[in-house]
């Protein structure tokens, strides 16, 4: 007779107890509240696992899996996909058995002896003031110029999500003290500050918004209704094309980038960078902080040892042999 977790409805196939197993541990993401992006992320690594299983080993219940079929399946994600969606797949099911061995669901969690897929890490691209200046001056004046402004200054000056700037409500600007209170990741709140230039730039956008019914969203579309990432993403490089700039630079994330960067380097400490972005940790906040101070760049144009050196003549053009 088939084998069953203890605390779930009796199933017959391992297969239906795979399900019943990720059926709970979703049941328990709604009881947390848990956001709709983390859930989806979560439901996305689950299809790929499906899908790994019925292309290699079939279904298995959770109790048979193993070290070794984990490894296998991070493996395949890593070559198939990216090591970073391998790594994205071994966070999930290390919440998962998490779970399942906590509500006394398995007995013991396999992960303990799977080891975190590495991943190379990434240089952190960011822009100069001066992209940003030129795509602030190729907008215009009207109703969707003056948004996509406000939305430059909004994104630059205060470092928000593209997900946050999406959602952020009029009730949620308090002018006074210019501050907005933001809805981050896992429905966390918090205030974050806003300087005269882009109170200005909302106040114009604001402005020629005017009052729409039963919509109190900031930033919408000519209908009235909610932006979305993706519009936002390609307002964005729709402005790049027009100040002649490479549009994969201007990615909304990239301007979270540039405001901790440029704040770091006027002078800003990490500890309020991590509280303004949003950050649990300081461990994106140090990455920003060790770009900001090196200038790699610049100092190398300043103190470059090949042109301490005479330099060479290009010489009469010769062909060569």
């Amino acid at each position: 007779m088939a084998r069953t977790l203890p605390g779930l409805r009796r199933k017959v196939t391992p297969a239906d107890q795979l399900e019943e197993a990720i059926t709970a541990f979703f049941r328990r993401c709604q009881a947390k509240n848990l956001s709709v992006n983390t859930t989806t992320y979560y439901h996305h690594r689950f299809m790929a696992l499906r899908r790994y299983l019925d292309a290699h080993d079939g279904a298995v219940a959770p109790y048979d899996f193993t070290p070794v079929l984990i490894r296998a399946f991070l493996t395949d994600e890593a070559i198939r996909v990216s090591p970073l969606t391998a790594e994205h797949s071994f966070i999930t099911l290390r919440v998962w058995f998490r779970f399942l061995v906590a509500d006394g669901l398995l007995a013991d969690n396999p992960m303990t002896k799977v080891e975190r897929p590495k991943v190379r890490k990434k240089v952190i691209e960011t822009f100069l003031q001066d992209t940003l200046v030129a795509l602030i001056k190729a907008t215009t004046d009207e109703f969707t110029g003056l948004r996509t402004r406000a939305i430059l200054y909004t994104l630059a000056d205060c470092g928000l999500r593209v997900s946050e700037l999406c959602g952020l409500r009029l009730p949620d600007i308090y002018w006074k003290t210019r501050t907005m209170k933001v809805i981050g990741k896992g429905d966390k709140e918090r205030i974050v500050p806003f300087g005269t230039a882009t109170e200005r730039a909302l106040h114009a956008y604001l402005g020629r918004r005017g009052e729409i019914p039963g919509v109190n969203l900031v930033f919408v579309n000519v209908y009235g209704q909610q932006l979305t990432r993706f519009r936002v993403d390609h307002l964005l490089k729709e402005t790049a094309a027009k100040a002649g700039i490479d549009g994969r630079l201007v990615h909304p994330h990239n301007f979270r980038r540039y405001f901790a960067v440029s704040f770091i380097r006027a002078g800003g400490d990490p500890f309020t960078v991590q509280q303004i972005l949003g950050h649990t940790d300081l461990t994106m906040t140090r990455r920003y902080a060790e770009l900001a101070q090196s200038d790699v760049v610049e100092k190398h144009r300043l103190f470059s040892p090949g042109d301490a050196l005479p330099v060479p003549s290009s010489g009469p053009r010769k062909q060569l042999k």
